[in-house]
């Protein structure tokens, strides 16, 4: 962990905090099919389970969102997925990628996860060319579901499941 991510500090969402969610999401995803599921998870997440990173001024500099409602279907399989969770969105703030802060929000989120439940399933959709982030979730215990069908941009289906999980992963708040 560098310095400047010391002083940051993760907690729940608020709903105050949405507005900065969409600001930040607007300069790090697609405007013509993610912003629409962004705010739809918005509605929809689980507000003890999807975190914020704050620095010192309260400044979002990163969030997750995670949802027990699908926010597009995919394939039908997710659906009967007992316990299931989706990571609907992990976004960092350019000016705050690169410091491992969304390897910390992701381990601070599967262990709010597996707090909440722990039998649990988490899945999540990333782009193909997000190589980064496909490490990231790999490096964490997420193995490779399906291909996404019938989407301009060809992704993946991650997941993992509790069994996979490691909870000796999570960084403390």
């Amino acid at each position: 962990m560098t310095n400047a991510t010391l002083h940051i500090h993760t907690r729940p969402l608020h709903e105050s905090d949405k507005p900065a969610i969409v600001a930040i999401g607007r300069r790090v995803f697609r405007e013509e099919d993610e912003i629409p599921l962004l705010h739809k998870a918005l509605q929809h997440c689980v507000p003890h389970l999807s975190l914020v990173a704050v620095d010192k001024n309260k400044t979002v500099l990163g969030f997750t969102l995670v949802c027990k409602k699908i926010t597009k279907e995919y394939y039908q399989f997710l659906r009967s997925i007992p316990s299931s969770y989706e990571l609907a969105f992990l976004g960092i703030s350019p000016c705050s990628q690169g410091r491992g802060l969304g390897s910390r929000l992701l381990k601070e989120t599967l262990h709010a996860i597996f707090q909440a439940s722990h039998h649990f399933t988490c899945w999540l959709v990333v782009d193909d060319g997000n190589t980064a982030a496909t490490r990231l979730y790999e490096k964490l215990g997420f193995r490779h579901w399906a291909e996404t069908q019938h989407t301009p941009y060809p992704g993946q289906i991650m997941g993992l499941s509790h069994r996979r999980y490691r909870e000796n992963t999570v960084t403390p708040r």
